[in-house]
Formats: structure tokens, sequence, C-alpha cells
């Protein structure tokens, strides 16, 4: 079993501590809680989190896809027949009973020095000693628990536990409930752990869970079945932390193989037609504008690059044989031995369409808006990356949109406001634009899937493309012109400044025009993919063609106006 580890950010950056190291006996301790031991009590279900027991509709292209986390699907039980059914394997391995080898794990040793704190105070600071000690070493250091104290964002990384939902969603969530009581110390399995399933999402499963002895409520999301083959849970994970630590988002309490224990935020998310509400909408923007301008894409990158040499050292032992199959176009593969970081939004677009199915569906999509091109089955990801290039190139020339960590999700669903009288009352007057001061804003943003270094432009355009819903009502998306006010007051709400100049407001007005299409691409190419992985049943074909044809009108247009 892999140790758990605790993440622990510190003067801005990252640290990755084993649990172990809260104690010099060995892995006694979570949450600091001295009666918990983990790896006796919590055992990996067989195969858990193999391919071959996926639920996805297409396993073949489950290995082809680039996500850094790919191997996190892999449970340390995984025997070579189930992988082989994968395609995971090479025809060299004879042996399909052969479960592979649980070897000891490098461990971490924390090192605490001094760091000078801005106000002059000193606080201890991390530093990571990759060497292994002995086995009768007595290295861990006594003073590491008082830590969790001095440093509020925190959270423990269970690498190998995995929330199976079918069982459940049958035994009344006793799986789940244990792992509750593991993590915080103040619960117990024996105390009534009321769990709920929310609505709301079309690829994962939010829980409420409340301890009924305290009436505390954390949410836990179980990731859908396929969508870390897509989504970098790395990245998110680091991401939330980094948010919280700024008061951006709520506390993240722990990470599990397959999704995430985190703090309950108080109001209600938001339904698509009040996104135009004009006492919503400058507060929403001066947020988003908060976000760009506050949060560090190195401290991101930096605990993402631990985190990835922590599972690597695991995934290295745990699974030695285990080799990605990469794509059978030989255009389409990528340098032997190379493996490509997801470093920003163009990264993750252009890892998407090596690998978007080559289906009918696509094909037409692609033939019906270039009627001009011979687009069939063999080359539709070729005409794919030709329309990428130019979207890529044409943008990059048009605007020198900043580059900032952006939230790419911005849906009315990910929107948290107030649920109170006074702030209905607020909604239901129409009154004219005001901008608050900044503290005052009670707008908060969840869902930190896809957040990765953007155009502050893209992030924008994102968010008004979602103004149209899940119907695609293109009316309900905001003309991106100077004669409109609703965006000269939205973008006077993002810049935080009521009296901002005309120049810089009709400016950003022209940045954010130049990005309308490049959502509608972004996710009619998600889409396609969805199709063949999820089981959900929602029309990812169909919706994919709709938000494509967002990113044709778009271009229709910005040619006529060059011509």
């Amino acid at each position: 079993m892999a140790t758990p580890v605790y993440c622990i950010l510190s003067g801005g950056a990252v640290h990755c501590v084993l649990v172990d190291a809260f104690s010099s006996k060995g892995p006694e301790k979570l949450a600091r809680n001295p009666e918990v031991d983990l790896h006796k009590d919590t055992p990996v279900p067989q195969n858990s989190l193999s391919p071959a027991s996926l639920n996805i509709k297409s396993r073949n292209l489950l290995f082809t896809l680039n996500n850094p986390s790919l191997l996190d699907l892999e449970s340390e039980n995984c025997n070579t027949s189930d992988r082989r059914n994968s395609n995971a394997l090479s025809s060299e391995d004879e042996n399909p009973a052969t479960v592979v080898p649980r070897p000891k794990i490098p461990v971490l040793i924390p090192v605490i020095n001094d760091l000078e704190e801005p106000n002059g105070s000193s606080r201890p600071k991390l530093e990571l000693n990759l060497e292994a000690p002995t086995e009768d070493s007595e290295e861990y250091p006594q003073n590491l628990e008082s830590l969790l104290d001095d440093y509020k964002t925190h959270a423990v990384y269970l690498p190998q536990f995995s929330v199976d939902i079918r069982n459940n969603l049958d035994s009344d969530y006793t799986q789940i409930k244990t792992l509750l009581a593991k993590i915080f110390p103040s619960w117990s399995a024996d105390d009534a752990i009321f769990i709920k399933r929310l609505t709301g999402g079309i690829t994962n499963m939010l829980l409420s869970c409340t301890h009924e002895p305290s009436q505390e409520t954390l949410l836990m999301r179980v990731y859908g079945q396929g969508t870390n083959l897509i989504i970098d849970r790395h990245r998110e994970f680091v991401s939330h932390l980094v948010l919280n630590s700024l008061h951006l988002a709520p506390p993240v309490h722990a990470r599990f193989a397959n999704g995430l224990i985190y703090g309950f935020l108080e109001g209600r998310s938001l339904d698509p037609k009040e996104l135009a509400n004009p006492y919503l909408y400058p507060l929403i923007a001066q947020q988003l504008g908060n976000w760009h301008s506050k949060v560090d894409c190195d401290n991101i990158e930096d605990g993402i690059e631990k985190l990835r040499k922590y599972t690597a050292r695991i995934k290295n032992q745990l699974l030695p044989t285990l080799r990605p199959v990469t794509p059978v176009n030989s255009k389409q593969k990528r340098e032997k031995g190379s493996k490509k970081a997801i470093l920003n939004i163009w990264d993750l677009i252009d890892d998407w369409i090596l690998v978007v199915p080559a289906n009918d569906a696509l094909v037409k999509i692609f033939k019906d808006n270039l009627p001009d091109q011979d687009v069939n089955i063999d080359n539709v990801r070729d005409v794919i990356h030709r329309e990428y290039r130019w979207m890529k190139s044409t943008l990059s020339n048009a605007t020198k949109s900043p580059v900032v960590v952006s939230h790419c999700d911005l849906l009315s669903g990910n929107i948290i406001i107030p649920q109170t009288d006074e702030f209905d009352n607020k909604l239901k007057q129409t009154s004219e634009f005001e901008l608050r001061p900044l503290l005052e804003n009670p707008i908060q943003f969840i869902d930190y899937e896809y957040m990765l270094p953007a155009p502050r432009a893209f992030d924008i355009a994102n968010h008004f493309a979602e103004w149209q819903g899940f119907d695609c009502d293109r009316s309900a998306i905001p003309e991106p012109s100077p004669l409109n006010p609703v965006l000269v007051n939205w973008c006077k709400g993002y810049l935080d400044n009521a009296n901002a100049s005309e120049e810089e407001v009709n400016g950003l007005i022209d940045e954010i025009a130049c990005y309308y299409g490049m959502p509608g691409f972004y996710w009619g190419i998600w889409s396609m993919i969805q199709s063949e992985l999820s089981t959900i049943d929602f029309n990812y074909a169909e919706y994919s063609g709709l938000r494509l044809e967002e990113y044709w009108t778009w271009k229709e247009k910005y040619l006529n106006r060059l011509a």
C-alpha cells in the first residue's frame, strides 16, 4: 500500500510530507488521530481502479490519452490479464495470472528550516530530502505535527484508496463513512453521518456528508469514470490548495484515488439565465479579475511537479511493465520516449485533438463547415489540427492577451451566491450599474478541474459563452461590442474600476471579441471525446456539433471583418 502523504502549503509552495513522518514509530496517525491505521483498516479492492473494470464505452481510447495522471487509474493489485485486455501491455508478457509484487516505497524525509516571513515573524519552512532512511532509522522529526496548526492550508493525499460508488449506494455508504472517520479525528464511524447525493453536473457525482453530532458538512466529489483521462487531477488538487491559501476557495481536506473531500460553501449555484442579472454580473466580473490578478502560476506548477514525482515513484515500482499506447497514425505519434506536459490551454487542446475519436459525427461537422475540403475518417484529425493551428496563430497575432491562471469552466453551476432574503431582493431590483468594494463581493467560484494558464480573454469569452446554457441558446450570449452597455459594465467590473477609461474598456472588449470562437472549439472537441468515454445519458456528439458551430460562426464574422 502506498503511504499517504500530507500536502502542505508553505511560503506559497506545496510540500509533500509522508504521514509516516508524523511518528517515529511509523504510520500510526492520519489527520492527527492516534487511533487510525489506514494501512490496516482500509484495503483497496482488487482491480477497483483497473482499466478493465471501468464502465466506459471505448477502452481502446483509454491508453492513448496523454494525461500526466493517466496511471492513477491503476491499483497496486492490477494483474496482467486485466491490463492486457486494455491494450496496456506488450505481447512479450506471457503470464496473465501474474500479480505485480508490492515493493517497498522510498519515503520522503522532511527537513525543517527557518523561514523569515514578510512581517518579520519566523516560521518553519519545509524542505524535502528524497533519500530513504535505514530500517532502524529514527530520523523522522518529532515536531511536524504542529505544522498542521501553523499551516492552515494542507490536505492528506491517499493515492491507493478508491471509493466504489455502486457498493456504497447498496451499503448505505459504509466505506465512505469509514474513510471520513479516518480522516477527521472528531468523526467516528459509530456517529450518525448523513450522506446525500446532490444533483448537478454531467460528469461527476457530488455528495454532501454531514456529521450530525457537530452539524459539520463537507462535500465529497467522486469523479465520473474516465474523466481523469482528460483532466489532470494533480493540477486540480494543487490549484485548489493554492486558491484556498488565497481565500478564493474552501479548504480541501483530502484527496483519494478517484475523488476529493473539501469544505462546504453556504449558498446556491446560479441558473444560466441569472448570469445576465444586472446586479450579479459586475460582481462575477470583479471576482474573476481578482482571480486573474492574485493566483501565481509558478506556485501551482511547482506543486504539481512535486506530486508527480511522488506518484511516479509509486507507479514505477508498483507497475513496472505498464506502458501507455501511442496513437496508431504515425503522423500523430509522439517522439519515442517523450511525454508531453500540459502546461497551458493550447497544449491541452492540441492533446485532445490527437485522441478525439475519428467518427462519422465528427467528420460530418467538419464536412458541413469546410465544403471545399475532402474530410474523411482517415484525415479528420489532420483537418482539425490545421484549423487549430490557424486559430492559435490568428489569436496570438491579433491580440497579446495576458496569460493568467484561468478557471476555464465558469458556467452558472460553478458560481455560488448567498442564499438569503436580502440578497434575493437585490437580484430582483433592476438598478443602475454599481461596483462595490472587492471586500464586499460575496461571489465564490467552485470546481477547479479545468484550471490552466490561458489568455485572460479566453476565460472571459468562455464565461460569456456559458450564458447560453446547455440548450445552446446563442442569442443569450452578449455581443462583444463597445456599443453594448453590458460588455462595458462587465469590463469595468473586471478591471475593478467603475471609472475606467473608454480606451481601456474598449481595448479589453476588442481583446475578448477575438476569443469568442475558441470556447466552442474547445468544448466541441471535449464533447466528442466524452461521447466515446461517458455512459451518462447525455448526447455529447450532438452537443459537440452545437459548440463547434459557435467557432464557425465566429470565424466567418472575423474573416468578413478583415475583408
